[in-house]
């Protein structure tokens, strides 16, 4: 008994050293047991979907210049592109179109005034204002130049008769006849200007008017002068 007092004496420091190293290992064992348990995750669950319920992923910008065509990338330019530019050329387009009808209608309408025949009244009575027989120098005196029912435009030359119609309408208006005069003082043509405003009648006056006036003779006037006489109509 006292050799194993004696031996347990000689190797006490031993045996201390043995079971301080059993108690880390066994530490050591249970806290990587504990974070073992610690990292244990849930199994992931996986659900389905239909091909046709998933949409492609949105790729990048960069990815997608990197993948467009060599041939539409090499046209690219700086210059800003409107895209609503074509919606608005249509509607600018159909605007266009519009006017356009418009505008040829009007010239029709226009085109078919101008080229209606204008009659004239043959019975038709009027005033005349006369100069046969007066003295040329004092008739050039007394020529008036101001405004006027009755108007007149023909280079060197005066009225010998000038019938006067512009109280004889039910209507009002201001006419222009054109007129060519030979040189013997005659109106061998007259057309009055059309205008919307004006009425058949008042036209129709005008130019038997014109064509009954007359100018002083003469040998120096072109063969045919062109001038007007224009009417103010005062509505009766």
């Amino acid at each position: 008994m006292s050799w194993l007092s004696q031996q347990y004496k000689n190797n006490l420091n031993g045996i201390i050293f043995t079971l301080v190293f059993h108690i880390v290992v066994f530490a050591a064992l249970n806290i990587a047991q504990f974070r073992i348990k610690k990292e244990y995750h849930e199994p992931e669950i996986l659900i389905e979907f239909p091909l046709d319920m998933i949409e492609p992923p949105v790729k990048p910008v960069d990815e997608e210049l990197q993948q467009e065509a060599p041939s539409t990338a090499a046209f690219r330019t700086n210059i800003a592109s409107n895209r609503s530019a074509p919606r608005m050329n249509e509607v600018f387009n159909e605007s266009y179109r519009d006017e356009l009808e418009r505008a040829q209608q009007l010239a029709n309408d226009v085109s078919q005034q101008l080229s209606k025949e204008i009659p004239t009244v043959n019975d038709l009575q009027m005033p005349v204002e006369t100069s046969e027989g007066i003295d040329i120098d004092s008739l050039k005196m007394k020529l008036y130049s101001g405004d006027s029912n009755v108007e007149y435009s023909l280079a060197d030359r005066y009225h010998v008769r000038l019938p006067i119609p512009v109280y004889l309408a039910e209507n009002g208006g201001k006419v222009k006849v054109m007129i060519d005069v030979d040189r013997r003082g005659e109106v061998i043509k007259a057309d009055p200007v059309v205008e919307p405003y004006l009425t058949d009648q008042i036209l129709s006056y005008a130019k038997t008017a014109a064509l009954r006036t007359r100018f002083n003779s003469s040998e120096e006037a072109p063969a045919v002068q062109k001038g007007y006489i224009q009417y103010t109509f005062v509505a009766q």
